[in-house]
């Protein structure tokens, strides 16, 4: 029983051993040596907000979805179902859903 508790205390610490003499990751892990709050420009917080202003009153500043609409209900038709029912069946095959260019991959 004492060799078998001391056969694992040695592979446990040579498995550490091992581990920790592996590099892990970049071995030329420098830290960052600039600073964040670092200018990249030399323009002032009133040059900067003139800008923005000017922006602003040319319209070039958009603020939201320019896209959104409300939804408006298309106005009721004077085609009954009747009417759309007898014009399907005049011309069976007419009515198409989907993509009628729909042709796979040829290549």
């Amino acid at each position: 029983m004492k060799t078998i508790a001391t056969s694992l205390i040695v592979s446990f610490a040579l498995i550490g051993a091992a581990q920790a003499g592996t590099p892990r990751g970049d071995i030329d892990n420098v830290p960052f040596q600039g600073n964040y709050a670092q200018a990249d420009s030399s323009a002032t917080r009133t040059q900067i907000q003139a800008e923005l202003q000017q922006a602003k009153n040319e319209g070039l500043v958009a603020f939201g979805d320019v896209d959104n609409v409300p939804f408006a209900a298309q106005a009721d038709s004077s085609v009954s179902r009747a009417q759309v029912a007898a014009d399907v069946a005049k011309t069976p095959g007419a009515t198409a859903f989907g993509d009628t260019n729909n042709v796979p991959f040829q290549g």
